[in-house]
């Protein structure tokens, strides 16, 4: 298990726990399927855009990214590292999540900013530290993290 601060207000703190502890419980089991599953981070850049490109590779569930306060583009680390990752990845126009949501999706926010902001109905949060300013490393690390959550999750639901 790890703690962070969050990077919104700073006072809250996140735990993770680690996957390999959660599967050694034996409690996963399978939930219903949503009609689409949404990423949300602020700016809808980076870390939301990633999560959705590898929710496309891993399941036939639809996917979707918005924003909070979208940027103006998707952040140019976010192509390198999908681009290194070999990972599709559609370069579209960031969305805000109010043009975006429908109350059937199942909203996973991956920044803490998103998760905090009182209008994003958030079912499930994944604190990924943003990458945007911090070099190539933090978008790998990032995408690795990402990856990891993506697989889990997917593999939750009923096929």
């Amino acid at each position: 298990m790890s703690r962070h601060h969050s990077e919104g207000d700073g006072r809250r703190t996140y735990l993770h726990l680690e996957q390999d502890t959660l599967e050694s419980l034996g409690t996963a089991s399978p939930v219903a399927v949503p009609r689409r599953v949404l990423f949300v981070c602020t700016g809808n850049s980076a870390r939301s855009h990633l999560a959705a490109a590898l929710w496309r590779q891993v399941s036939t569930i639809p996917a979707a990214s918005a924003g909070t306060h979208p940027a103006d583009r998707i952040n140019p680390g976010t192509i390198d590292a999908a681009a290194r990752h070999d990972l599709d990845l559609p370069v579209v126009e960031p969305r805000n999540l109010d043009d975006v949501l429908d109350p059937d999706d199942l909203v996973v926010t991956v920044c803490d900013r998103a998760h905090e902001t009182p209008k994003v109905p958030g079912e499930l949060h994944w604190s990924i530290p943003d990458p945007v300013d911090k070099g190539p490393g933090a978008f790998d690390a990032a995408y690795v993290e990402l990856e990891h959550r993506v697989r889990a999750l997917a593999s939750r639901f009923d096929s």
